[in-house]
């Protein structure tokens, strides 16, 4: 029997400090390790973690019942690499990361997660946020969408295509 997951207020929000470090990378590997198609994702390193964590921006465990059940990782200054993105000025916050530990897909986890995003980046003042997405991914990209991201271009970007995905913030 399949267990549906209460998502929405049963859900804890934890900003992840350095000395979490260890249990994000764990969690990391252990959805890659989970997934069926592991080019669509290209895992963070500790010094990408740790910039995340120790910067304006945030880290971000989603937990159920205490359990880690999605990370969430932005970055507010957008690395120098990210230009081609093509966006229209540097004032937008990266959706670095946005992981669902696979029981818990299918609930709209993710969809709670860009509208926690979006209002981190309101509160920030950002001007919106940008995302990556491989274009084979549709389930992300369906829940982008919904969440009115638009398709800005499609790039070749950490090893693969990219599609480029971007939300203004009001």
């Amino acid at each position: 029997m399949n267990t549906k997951y209460v998502i929405g207020k049963n859900i804890d929000t934890h900003v992840i400090n350095n000395k979490e470090l260890g249990i994000l990378i764990k969690f990391q590997k252990e959805i890659i390790d989970n997934m069926s198609n592991k080019e669509w994702f290209v895992p963070l390193t500790e010094e990408e973690f740790l910039a995340s964590i120790d910067g304006r921006d945030n880290a971000y465990f989603f937990k159920y019942n205490e359990e880690i059940i999605g990370l969430l990782v932005l970055t507010c200054d957008i690395p120098d690499v990210l230009e081609e993105y093509q966006l229209p000025n540097k004032n937008y916050m990266l959706i670095d990361s946005v992981m669902v530990k696979d029981e818990y897909r299918g609930y709209g986890l993710q969809r709670q997660m860009l509208r926690f995003a979006y209002e981190r980046a309101s509160k920030l003042e950002m001007n919106g946020l940008v995302a990556t997405i491989h274009p084979d991914n549709k389930h992300s990209l369906d829940n982008f969408v919904k969440e009115d991201y638009e398709l800005l271009h499609v790039l070749t970007i950490h090893g693969g295509t990219r599609n480029i995905m971007i939300k203004n913030v009001k």
